[in-house]
């Protein structure tokens, strides 16, 4: 993988995360990559790197929390990339190059030769223009989506309106949110960006992966669990998948409920009148 053509590519040719990108390399400045020794390429060079690529509201948190508890190589919660986290752990431990950072968190996290974590896919095609990645000894993405893909741009709608993120925030009525279709076709319009970007990256640079669907998962957490556990290679300990104790919950109500069908209401007739 040759990271210095990528370096020389735009977003049109190469869709990175160009806010994200400036501001993690503004806070490491000079010092944002080192070499990296041959004992840090050799132990690489054993490791598979598995992402979750996500969209909001896709079911990401719960996916990470269940492989987690599965005794895979993911953290519970969180994504790591995000530049305050990157920040506040650098800190913490004194890392002073990015490369440092990435090191610490694939030690951090290595379980079974594997290790992998959220992250968005403008984040992955900036953390491929680095050439990190390319050391590793295999790659294979896991995408966490959802097939009812309304209802999902409805949640993120709802979140984004009323700050609320968490499973386990207040119960939200009509008169706390106003029905707004314009901005929930905004979020759908996102979501399938994100998808096609996804599909991009695969296509650039061949990496197998799989689509982990968030329905199916509710449905059959050990099915989904064995199910990428065999795409890893990596056992997986089925045991403690009880989605009632989960750190994070599916996240349905009344209101998601109401505003995804007022908007196929409002949509999928669209032009009849007329015929």
């Amino acid at each position: 993988m040759d990271h210095e053509f990528l370096q020389k590519l735009n977003i049109d040719q190469y869709p990175f995360d160009p806010h994200y990108a400036l501001g993690l390399r503004a806070l490491f400045g000079d010092q944002f990559q080192r070499e990296l020794t041959s004992e840090e390429i050799t132990e690489l060079s054993s490791m598979t790197f598995c992402p979750i690529l996500f969209g909001n509201r896709s079911g990401s948190n719960l996916l990470s929390d269940t492989l987690f508890r599965a005794g895979l190589g993911f953290p519970e919660h969180g994504e790591p990339l995000n530049v305050a986290s990157v920040e506040r752990i650098s800190n913490r431990h004194n890392l002073e190059t990015f490369t440092d950072y990435f090191l610490f968190l694939t030690r951090q996290w290595r379980r079974h030769n594997t290790v992998g974590f959220k992250i968005s896919i403008g984040q992955l095609f900036d953390l491929t223009r680095t050439g990190l990645v390319s050391h590793f000894a295999n790659i294979k993405l896991l995408h966490s989506v959802r097939r009812d893909k309304v209802a999902q741009a409805v949640s993120h709608y709802i979140a984004k309106a009323s700050g609320n993120w968490s499973s386990k925030s207040e119960v939200l009525s009509q008169n706390d949110i106003l029905y707004c279709a314009e901005d929930i076709l905004r979020f759908l319009r996102r979501g399938a960006r994100l998808q096609a970007d996804f599909e991009l990256y695969q296509t650039i640079h061949g990496f197998d992966g799989i689509e982990v669907w968030y329905e199916d998962l509710i449905r059959q957490p050990q099915d989904q669990v064995s199910t990428v556990a065999a795409f890893l290679g990596c056992p997986a300990d089925l045991t403690n998948l009880d989605l009632a104790s989960a750190a994070t919950h599916s996240q349905t109500s009344a209101l998601k409920e109401q505003f995804a069908a007022r908007f196929r209401s409002d949509l999928s007739g669209l032009g009849q009148a007329s015929r």
